[in-house]
């Protein structure tokens, strides 16, 4: 009975040190995973606060843009070069034979203006 007990014991202990040996073997996995996900998430991270200055840099520079424009005069110039731009499409005359166009503001931003053109309909008169 000594001997079923000892061979019992001996394969418990082979049991457990293969065991163990699977779990380490994991365990080392999982660590230089997540090494790695460190080492990813901290160049994203750089990656991510640099575009956060560009963004700031960027903002403080439209802003500076903003205050160089004045809409007014973009929106006169508008209004001057469209005609001509829709005349050098092929469409001459076509502020006369149909098209029109007009600058609308969003409510949403002053500063986003959009330029429509739009064929006019023809609007039959009552004789």
């Amino acid at each position: 009975m000594a001997r079923i007990e000892l061979t019992d014991q001996k394969h418990l202990s082979d049991s457990i040190a293969k065991v163990y040996s699977a779990l380490s073997s994991e365990n080392r996995a999982l660590k230089k995973q997540l090494e790695d996900y460190h080492s990813q998430y901290n160049t994203l991270e750089k990656r991510v606060k640099r575009l956060e200055r560009n963004i700031k840099f960027l903002e403080s520079e439209l802003e500076d843009l903003d205050e160089c424009v004045d809409s007014e005069t973009v929106i006169d110039l508008i209004h001057k070069i469209v005609p001509s731009l829709i005349g050098k499409k092929g469409l001459k005359s076509a502020m006369h034979k149909g098209f029109s166009y007009s600058v609308e503001s969003s409510e949403e931003s002053d500063s986003v203006k959009t330029i429509v053109i739009r064929e006019n309909e023809a609007i039959p008169h009552k004789q």
